[in-house]
């Protein structure tokens, strides 16, 4: 589901410009998520909005800087989410050491 809403917020900050609200707006999902989803401690979910947040607004900044250039945005826009969705499943998939 996040991943889609990532997608979708991408779109929306490369037609409109502003890619740091639309980060906000990323970050806020981020937050409400941790605390409703996976019920994670108040200060983990600041520290994973704050870490969305920045991560979010270089990848619509990315999106809004190629959206002239298609390939490149779609790269963008399919690609980062990719990326991320690949990531966290292989850190869910790690282990746990003790």
């Amino acid at each position: 589901m996040g991943v889609l809403v990532l997608i979708f917020l991408g779109w929306l900050a490369s037609q409109y410009g502003r890619p740091l609200l639309f980060a906000g707006l990323w970050a806020l999902f981020a937050l409400f998520s941790s605390l409703a989803i996976e019920q994670t401690g108040l200060l983990v979910a600041l520290i994973h909005s704050v870490l969305a947040f920045a991560l979010a607004g270089l990848y619509f900044w990315l999106l809004y800087r190629f959206s002239d250039q298609l390939l490149i945005w779609l790269a963008i826009l399919i690609g980062f989410p990719a990326l991320a969705f690949v990531v966290q499943l292989q850190l869910l998939a790690r282990p746990a050491t003790g």
